[in-house]
Order: structure tokens, then sequence, then C-alpha cells
């Protein structure tokens, strides 16, 4: 049973706690119950061994699973009892021993979460965001339509920018051939981004069956150091010339994407638009929201949490760079340093969010889950079970989608609550 609570910090608690003797004795009487029933010594009937001879070769034993049995059973009573949430590995002060007769009594020191207090976040106020189409965006959009209905044709005639050319490529630097930059029947597309320009600017222009030369200076820091701050020589031969048709913005273009005129197809995506800033702005509200509360109320976070997070922060942005074909070289005590200000926001507005969820009785069902795998899954193009899959290899289980939905929801919440002002 709890003895006594310590605060020894906000977030640190120090729990003194007490098993009675009658307890241990009666979890130490059903151990060697047990053990007698397996024990064979010679010169004793099986199950008749006296416990005398037991205690005399597996006390210790017997102590140690007695010790594991009921401690971590009265340490969670006592986190009952005090109403206090861990957020981190008990910590047992001393070394707990077992004295025949005598209560068993040990304290345990363990990060907690900590008591917000009251929480004001009803009559939040936030600013208007206007939800504006412009017909430029519409335009954008339909000009993307197009050009991934494009198609490629073969041609006689000389390439412009955003055709295709399909090239034999041989680099070299300072005379000598480099293997790993030359290639056979290299599909180039010869887009305004393509990268580098030196190499679309000398296809441009030219022909099938033509051969033309292009000079590339590398940047200094290449990670490639044969070629790095070198002149690079590329032979290219165009094999096939293909030219970009991008199909007309008509009736007939808007009847493929199941709409009955182009004035039809214009509406639905300006609709799609709309919808898609709402959803926009409906996020900056929540972020507004979580600002709102972070910065209204003050707390304590646990440490134990604070760190984790800002692990989790330089584990993101170092897949990040990664992906990017990047490399962080900031030292990691300072990575820390420059994560420590997001990770304690992070934490507290996860704080808060749970505090306010719990308050007002907001739970992630079985339903939710399943309908947010479902949009997943029609978004990307797959069957819910590989989205779980995909989730489950990345996160390690559901329970950070959980987590976020149930965020999710408690800003939705809120959000029904707040005031919005132009």
């Amino acid at each position: 049973m709890l003895n006594k609570v310590e605060a020894l910090s906000p977030t640190t608690k120090r729990l003194q706690i007490n098993i009675p003797p009658d307890v241990i004795k009666s979890e130490t009487d059903s151990v060697y119950s047990k053990l007698r029933t397996t024990t064979r010594i010679p010169g004793f009937r099986p199950g008749k061994v006296p416990q005398a001879i037991l205690e005399k070769r597996f006390s210790k034993n017997v102590e140690a699973e007695v010790i594991e049995k009921i401690v971590p059973r009265y340490y969670l009573e006592a986190l009952k009892e005090a109403n206090l949430e861990p957020v981190s590995y008990p910590n047992i002060d001393d070394k707990i021993e077992i004295v025949p007769g005598q209560p068993l009594s040990f304290s345990v020191t363990v990060e907690v979460k900590p008591e917000i207090g009251d929480i004001k976040y009803e009559g939040i106020v936030l600013r208007e965001k206007a939800v504006i189409i412009e017909e430029e965006d519409v335009e954008k959009t339909l000009k993307l339509m197009q050009e991934s209905k494009a198609l490629f044709t073969v041609t006689e005639e000389a390439l412009n920018e955003d055709d295709m050319a399909i090239i034999d490529c041989n680099a070299f630097v300072d005379g000598n051939e480099l293997k790993e930059m030359s290639y056979k029947e290299y599909p180039m597309l010869l887009g305004p981004d393509a990268m580098p320009r030196e190499f679309v600017s000398a296809l441009i222009g030219k022909k099938k069956g033509d051969t033309v030369e292009a000079k590339i200076t590398m940047e200094q820091d290449n990670p490639n150091k044969a070629i790095a701050g070198k002149e690079v020589l590329f032979k290219i031969n165009i094999t096939e010339a293909k030219k970009k048709n991008v199909p007309p913005l008509d009736d007939e273009f808007a009847k493929e994407a199941e709409c009955g005129s182009l004035d039809e197809l214009k509406n639905r995506v300006r609709e799609n638009l709309s919808a898609r800033k709402k959803s926009q702005i409906n996020l900056e509200y929540k972020k507004d929201i979580l600002n709102e509360l972070i910065n209204k109320h003050a707390f304590d976070i646990p440490d134990s949490m604070l760190h984790g997070e800002i692990e989790s922060l330089i584990y993101q942005a170092k897949q990040n760079a990664e992906r990017k074909g990047e490399a962080i070289t900031t030292p990691e005590e300072e990575l820390k340093r420059q994560y420590e200000v997001t990770a304690k926001e992070n934490v507290k507005g996860v704080l808060l969010l749970e505090a306010i969820g719990r308050q007002a009785h907001i739970e992630v069902s079985d339903a939710d889950v399943k309908e947010a795998v479902g949009e997943i899954a029609a978004r990307n193009g797959l069957k819910p079970e590989e989205v779980m899959r995909l989730y489950s290899m990345r996160e390690g289980s559901m329970d950070a989608m959980k987590s976020r939905l149930f965020a999710d929801k408690v800003l939705e919440f809120i959000l029904g609550k707040a005031t919005i002002e132009n």
C-alpha cells in the first residue's frame, strides 16, 4: 500500500510503499508449495520435502521470485492510489530485501505527467482566413492535367524544349572515360528544370542522328572526388527524337475527365481547389489553436519526454537529409540545442491535448482508424491492408496513427468552440 508521496519536482515523485507481512508470507508459501511439487530430493517422497530443507536450498531464488511478483503489483496500485501517470520506467531507490515477519518497505522514484490545472480552451478567437481561388489557380491545374495526358511521338524534326531525346552518352575527365556517368539509350526530357542546363541546351535544335558535346564544370563539394571541381566532357549521340504532344483543352478533353464540357470541368476543378483550400485553412486554424494553448499555459514537462522528442526530431531531420542526398554535419550536442525549443512546444502540445481530450471524454474508436486508413488508401491507390502494413513497418504499430487521430479530434472539438472574426 502507498505510504507517502514526495514531490521531488513537478514531474518527479518518490513513492514510499509498504507491503504487509501477511501478503509476503502468503506469496512465499505459495512459491514453496509449487516448488515442493516439482523438487526431487533423495530420501523424501515427491511433495513431502520439508520447507526447512527447501528454504536452505532455494531461499534466495524464492525471495527473488516473490519480489518480482509483488513489487510491480503494489507499485501499480500505489500509482493508481496517488493518481499519477508515469512517463518513464521507475527507479527503485534501495536494495529490496525480505525480512520474515516484517513489512516490505521500499521507495520508487518516477517521472510523471504534470498537473496542468484548469485549461482554458473555450472561446479562442481566430482571425478569419478567406477561401480565395484565383482563375490563375484553375488554369494551372488544367495545365497540369494536360501535361499528365501528354504523349511523345517519334519525330525527324529538331528538338525543342519539353521534347525528349533518347541518347547514348559518354563522359570524360582529363581524357579518361567515366563509366559510371556513361549511358546507353537514356531518355532525356528537355524540360526547363532539367539539370544540368548546359546538357539540355546542347540538345535543343538538334535532330535524330546528330552528335553533340557538352562541357560541365562540377561543383567543388561534389561527393564524387574523381570529378569534384573538374570539367566533364559529355559526347552525346541522339539515337531517337520524340516530340511532346499535349492534348487540346476542349470539350473532348473534359469528357475524358468524365465531365460533359470544358466549363463543367473548370467548375469541378474550382470546387476541388476550394475544398483543398478549406482543408488547408482548417489545419492552419488548428495550428493557431495549439500555439494559443501552448502560450497560455505554463507548466513543467518531464525530462524523459523532452529528450525523447529531441531525439525524434533529430532522427527525422537526418532521414529527410538522407532522402535528398545530403548529410547533416552539425555536432549532435548542437543539434539537441537547436531542437530543444521545438521539442518542448511539441511535448506541451501533446500533454495539453491529452488533458483536454480526457476532460471532454474524446476517444479514437476502431471505426475512426478504419475510416482514416480507407482515406489514405483511396488517395494513394492502395488497399487498406497495405496501408496498415506500411504504417506498422514505418511507425512500429498503429498507435502513432491513433495518437494523430486523437489530437485532430481534440483540435476539431476546440475549433468548434472557437470564435472566428474578420
